[in-house]
C-alpha cells in the first residue's frame, strides 16, 4: 500500500512539474543580447575668444577682466564679451554677447562688424595669458593658464 501511494505521488509530481506525459518542444535559443557602450557625452568646446568685463559704463575705470562670470570691484556684473584682437596687452572686444562671431569693422576700427562700438581693456596685471604675435596676425586667444595659441605662439602674460 505504501508503495502504491508513493508511486501515485511521484507520478502526480511528474505530471504537475512537466516530467513525462506529452512531449514539449525545446524553446528556440534566446537572441544574444549585445550590450552597447553608452554614447559619449558631448564635449563642450572651450572658447578662447571670450572674456568677462565690467559693464558699469564709460565713466568707470575699474578695468575688470576675467575668464569667469562674477562682479567687479564696483559691484557691477561682469558681462561676456568677444575678443576681436589683442595688440600688445590691450584687447579689443565686441559686446554683442555669447554667440558673437564678429570681426573688427574693416572700415571703422572703433566698431565691430555687427555695428556696435568696440571696447578696449588692458590685460596687464589680470593674470590672463594671451597671444601677442606682435601684429603679425589677428589672434584673439585668451586663457587662464599658460599654453600655446592656435597660431603656434606661446601665450604671454603681463
Amino acid at each position: 500500500m505504501y508503495r502504491l501511494l508513493l508511486a501515485l505521488v511521484v507520478i502526480s509530481l511528474m505530471i504537475v512539474l512537466g516530467c513525462g506525459g506529452s512531449k514539449t518542444e525545446t524553446p528556440p535559443p534566446a537572441e544574444e543580447v549585445v550590450e552597447q557602450a553608452p554614447a559619449p557625452e558631448p564635449v563642450a568646446e572651450v572658447r578662447h575668444d571670450q572674456v568677462y568685463t565690467c559693464s558699469c559704463g564709460p565713466e568707470c575705470d575699474c578695468g575688470a577682466v576675467s575668464m569667469e562670470p562674477g562682479t567687479c570691484d564696483c559691484d557691477s556684473e561682469l558681462v561676456k564679451t568677444h575678443v576681436l584682437m589683442v595688440d600688445g596687452n590691450v584687447a579689443t572686444l565686441c559686446t554683442c554677447g555669447d554667440d558673437c562671431a564678429c570681426e573688427l569693422d574693416a572700415d571703422d576700427p572703433t566698431k565691430c562688424s555687427c555695428g556696435k562700438p568696440v571696447k578696449t581693456v588692458s590685460l596687464e596685471g589680470k593674470g590672463l595669458y594671451y597671444c601677442n604675435c606682435g601684429g603679425s596676425c589677428k589672434c584673439n586667444f585668451v586663457a587662464s593658464e599658460p599654453g600655446t595659441c592656435s597660431c603656434g605662439m606661446d601665450l604671454v602674460t603681463s
